[in-house]
């Protein structure tokens, strides 16, 4: 399983001028197992803040994170985390940053390499088993990325705008290259992205969070069948109705501030 429920989530610090500042307000959330879940909303609106709670990387002032029913205390295995900046060790080769974590867990060699090979094979880097990341493009490191977060068999993968930094034609290559991975594994994604397309085209349900603090504004269920990739489902009226109302209500969020700050 995989299971993630947020309810009642609220995150406040203090910034450098000893101001309390809320960056997230009362979410409350269910990502069933299974699910792909996006997340859009202003920039600066809490969405890589609330994605570090469900990683447990930084813990929430109130309300709470279940994972399968048990509270998340601090990082775990149960959640894989792919990071814009792919977060690989040059030193070490694509296969030896994909068998790392598996390492450090005590896992034998054979294990390790049976792993390694699995999902070398299903992100398409097979060849470049032995290469070091300054030898690969953006793409292929992000793909070694989220192969070494699914070989440690995490329950949920935890994305936060993995494709970013990518170019337009890489960046939807990587789209498919995620979508079929996701129709094969199933776990369940929480994936942070600026792009509406992204969401609409990748996800199952689409959530928008309002500008700080980050609130929960509404749900979007996407109806769209997949798998996705094998057909113009970006010509689709149905992708057309849906990507223009998740792109009006961020811009209401976001001109109400600019109106506000005027």
């Amino acid at each position: 399983m995989g299971t993630i429920e947020i309810t009642n989530l609220t995150h406040q610090y203090l910034d450098t001028n000893g101001h309390l500042i809320t960056a997230i307000k009362n979410i409350s959330l269910s990502a069933r197992d299974g699910r792909f879940i996006s997340i859009v909303g202003p920039s600066g609106c809490g969405k890589t803040t609330l994605l570090n709670i469900v990683g447990g990387f930084i813990t929430a002032t109130s309300g709470s994170v279940l994972i399968d029913g048990k509270p998340v205390s601090g990082p775990g295995p149960d959640r894989g985390v792919v990071f814009q900046s792919y977060a690989l060790f040059d030193w070490l080769t694509v296969r030896q940053n994909i068998e790392f974590g598996l390492r450090m867990a005590g896992i034998k060699a054979r294990e390790r390499a049976d792993r390694a090979n699995r999902f070398l094979g299903m992100v398409g880097l097979r060849k470049f088993a032995n290469r070091y990341p300054y030898e690969l493009s953006g793409g292929m490191k992000q793909r070694v990325a989220i192969a070494r977060s699914l070989a440690n068999s995490p329950k949920i993968l935890l994305m936060d705008e993995p494709f970013a930094s990518l170019d337009a034609q890489t960046r939807e290559l990587m789209q498919e290259e995620l979508l079929k991975i996701w129709e094969t594994t199933r776990k369940t994604i929480l994936f942070i992205t600026h792009s509406v397309d992204e969401a609409v085209y990748l996800s199952s349900e689409v959530a928008v969070m309002s500008y700080r603090p980050g609130r929960l504004l509404r749900m979007f269920p996407v109806s769209l069948p997949y798998p996705r990739a094998e057909y113009s489902i970006r010509t689709d009226p149905r992708f057309l109705e849906l990507k223009v109302a998740i792109h009006d209500l961020v811009r209401e969020e976001i001109t109400k501030h600019v109106d506000e700050d005027s």
